[in-house]
């Protein structure tokens, strides 16, 4: 059974090497005018977290 699981985690972290690979291909390079709406709708995620998370 660990040598199947074993198998399995050896598996996965192929799977996400490539996925990285795959992702870092295909995302173009963030320019500045990117890392401004970026950090924009970053900023509005922060409030609605920090909302929902004064409710409780």
């Amino acid at each position: 059974m660990e040598e199947k699981l074993d198998e399995i985690i050896k598996l996965l972290k192929g799977i996400d090497e490539k996925l990285e690979v795959l992702v870092n291909q295909k995302v173009p390079k963030p320019n500045n005018s990117n890392k401004a709406i970026l950090l924009k709708q970053y900023e509005e995620t922060e409030k609605l977290f920090n909302k929902l998370m004064n409710k409780k």
